[in-house]
């Protein structure tokens, strides 16, 4: 069994909730088609859910609509992802106002809904630097301590 196979056996094996806050970037979704295809992970899309339908309408995608899209602008649980980012910032000066509008920004919300326990885990980068995505993910979801 070649590496890959070996990884898609063992995420078949224990399906995770994985977050692509790049859900509206072609690559993305074109990589999702094949998880859900494979049946690989449960996926999560943050983006527009308009945009990404006619993403995946024009580029023959027809496995997207197994996704859970979850679009910023609507999403009804924005005000408690928005209160857990304020609880866990405040001591840094985050106000509830800036950490409403943060919590509307992709990478933050995909942080927001692990920390939340709405997810298991986050991908991306395909749109965004690495320090742009690993920011959230270090004001939200945190490092393990350091072991004695």
């Amino acid at each position: 069994m070649e590496l890959l196979e070996k990884i898609m056996a063992r995420a078949k094996a224990n399906l995770q909730r994985i977050v692509l806050p790049e859900g509206t970037e072609i690559r993305t979704l074109k990589a999702a088609e094949i998880i859900l295809k494979e049946k690989a992970a449960k996926l999560i899309l943050i983006g527009n859910e308009s945009e990404i339908n006619k993403l995946a309408s024009d580029n023959n995608l027809t496995h997207i609509s197994e996704a859970t899209i979850v679009d910023p602008e609507t999403n009804v649980k924005m005000s408690e992802y928005a209160n857990l980012l304020f609880d866990l910032r405040k001591s840094k000066g985050m106000t509830i106002v800036q950490a409403t509008q943060l919590s509307k920004d992709p990478l933050y919300l995909g942080c927001l809904m692990i920390k939340n326990g709405d997810a298991d885990g986050e991908l991306a980068g395909a749109q965004n630097t690495t320090g742009n995505v690993l920011r959230p993910a270090f004001q939200i979801v945190k490092t393990l301590p350091a072991s004695a």
